[in-house]
């Protein structure tokens, strides 16, 4: 059974901690890894943290790994469903 992480989405998630966060879960993919993904401190979400969220859920099915959004705040939530994706992320509104 793979390992489990969980990694802490910042409070602004937005298009400039982007790039850092494919970084570091493109770390724990490559780690083959269970990865968690708390959005409960989230107040701004852009559509390029959302990418790449997408971009992880998707390699992980293939890879057999588990990608999961833990605790998501109002916010997160809202963008997820105005952008038509809570379903992919497995998130409720």
């Amino acid at each position: 059974m793979a390992e489990s992480i969980t990694y802490q989405l910042e409070k602004f998630a937005d298009i400039s901690k982007a790039e850092a966060l494919h970084e570091k879960l493109e770390s724990y993919l490559n780690d083959g890894v269970n990865i968690h993904i708390d959005a409960s401190q989230v107040e701004r979400v852009d559509t390029s943290v959302i990418q790449v969220l997408l971009a992880l859920f998707s390699t992980m099915e293939k890879q057999h790994l588990t990608a999961t959004i833990k605790e998501p705040s109002e916010t997160f939530l809202k963008a997820a469903s105005m952008l038509g994706v809570s379903e992919f992320l497995r998130v409720k509104h």
